[in-house]
């Protein structure tokens, strides 16, 4: 079942990417057919072509190189040129700078119209998963420190002020609805102080009244990016409980809701942990909501070995109800949404008081290996990123740069303000050197992804080498 589990992963990956390819060179195919455009080769890839076909006077082909595609058309000496394979007999008859625009920009929009139809299908389907805790943005816990790199630090968010059970209601003046906003806002913030400090300012709710706080991140992590530790109020319902633990010897069951730890009221998981560790092994009351009924259970937490370098730790052995929830938007909120990630990173990757750049954006392979692992967890997951990567693409694809459509709209439009064609020369070494450019930019873009996957997969190594073990009661 696995390794069928893999199969159909590694199929959707490339179906999506083969199919995103697909609807963007139909958009340009379709589009040139209907103005009256000549077209010479419709491809699928770059490079050496491994099955061509011909019919009507237009060669079919797909080709080795799986990261792109081309329609040939000889009257906008398009990507032909890029190749170096330009036909020598380029067509001069002459087109309308409005059919060229058509043609370029039909790519992008069946990029959007394929975003449109694959966030229907999720639309249909209820919905992309996501955690239960997204639907507040209420804090629930916030730490005291952080390890960062390996260094203990102070949390930023506690050192600010924020606490447990503040709303967030805003953060730098741009309103959040939902926790993964919170998240997001504090990633791609670009306020600094006057002494280039990360800055944050944190719209809350207290008590009813609304507060402003400043808060200044931590540039770290392995993508270096802000960071603010705060955890979001959710439910401590009981999952899973570890053989001979303290709580499978106290009775607890599955779905059990922990309401108070020692008098206090439990908003988060993480209160219970930081809790336990505080106070070893002394027994702690627990009320608890099951099955409609309050109850009261006595738990003593045992110290047990929590990694391979023998550290001890006092632990509960519960393992917590991570709790899901769908969020179904219909189809246009969901490309709405991603259009404005969309905007707002681009317009990060060039503010100067952001900590996001190029490094932080992915290329095939990044976007293969989610994909991957999103099937593998809910085919939903797929349908979203897929929305995601289109939309992203034909926005992309329509920036003004030589080699991509958005440069050809912008040298026609040249042209026919200078009332006279581009000279070929010209144009074969703007696109060359522009795709040399673009080629060494996936490049360093696939190398941290590269990187993103080994630490992943090396997480993940260490993750699964140790368990955790209770003692054999005596």
């Amino acid at each position: 079942m696995e390794i069928l589990t893999y199969a159909q992963a590694l199929f959707l990956v490339i179906f999506f990417f083969g199919a995103s390819i697909f609807v963007h060179e139909l958009g340009h195919f379709l589009a040139a057919l209907w103005r009256g455009l000549k077209v010479t080769r419709f491809s699928i890839g770059f490079g050496p072509r491994l099955w061509t076909w011909k019919r009507e006077g237009i060669e079919y082909c797909i080709s080795l190189l799986p990261i792109g595609g081309y329609v040939a058309l000889p009257q906008l000496g398009h990507m032909e040129m890029i190749e170096g394979k330009a036909e020598e007999e380029i067509e001069s008859k002459s087109i309308s700078w409005t059919s060229k625009v058509i043609v370029l920009v039909a790519g992008a929009f069946y990029k959007v119209l394929f975003a449109l139809l694959v966030a229907s299908l999720l639309y249909l389907l209820g919905g992309r998963p996501v955690q239960a805790t997204n639907d507040t943005t209420r804090i629930g816990f916030v730490p005291q420190s952080i390890s960062i790199d390996g260094e203990i630090l102070q949390n930023p968010a506690f050192s600010a002020g924020l606490r447990q059970g503040d709303i967030i209601t805003a953060i730098d003046g741009e309103p959040v609805h939902r926790w993964e906003e919170v998240d997001l806002k504090v990633i791609m913030g670009s306020g600094k102080t006057r002494d280039d400090r990360p800055m944050s300012t944190f719209s809350l709710l207290r008590q009813g009244e609304a507060i402003n706080v400043d808060v200044f991140p931590i540039i770290g992590g392995p993508e270096r990016t802000r960071l603010v530790h705060l955890r979001p109020a959710t439910p401590a319902i009981v999952g899973k409980l570890m053989k001979n633990s303290p709580a499978e010897r106290a009775e607890l069951m599955e779905g059990d809701e922990i309401l108070t730890m020692a008098g206090s009221q439990i908003i988060s998981v993480e209160q219970i942990s930081q809790y336990v560790g505080k106070v070893d092994e002394t027994p702690i009351e627990f009320t608890i909501r099951r099955d409609g009924k309050v109850i009261t259970k006595i738990i003593q937490p045992v110290s047990i070995q929590i990694n391979p370098q023998g550290e001890y730790a006092p632990m509960l052995g519960i393992r917590w109800m991570p709790g899901t929830t769908t969020l179904r938007e219909n189809p246009f909120t969901q490309l709405k949404n991603v259009i404005h990630l969309t905007f707002t990173t681009l317009e990060r990757l060039f503010h100067p008081g952001s900590d996001i750049g190029i490094r932080h954006l992915s290329g095939p392979l990044g976007i293969g290996t989610l994909i991957f692992q999103f099937a593998l967890a809910d085919f939903r997951y797929v349908l979203w990123i897929v929305v995601i990567i289109n939309v992203n693409l034909a926005i992309l694809n329509l920036l003004p740069i030589p080699v991509l459509d958005g440069g050809h709209i912008a040298l026609a439009s040249l042209e026919r303000l200078l009332g006279k064609p581009m000279p070929q020369n010209l144009l074969l070494s703007l696109q060359s050197a522009f795709l040399i450019l673009l080629l060494s930019l996936m490049v360093y873009v696939t190398i941290f992804d590269g990187l993103r996957i080994f630490r992943y997969q090396s997480g993940g190594a260490a993750s699964s080498s140790f368990e955790l073990s209770f003692p054999d009661p005596e």
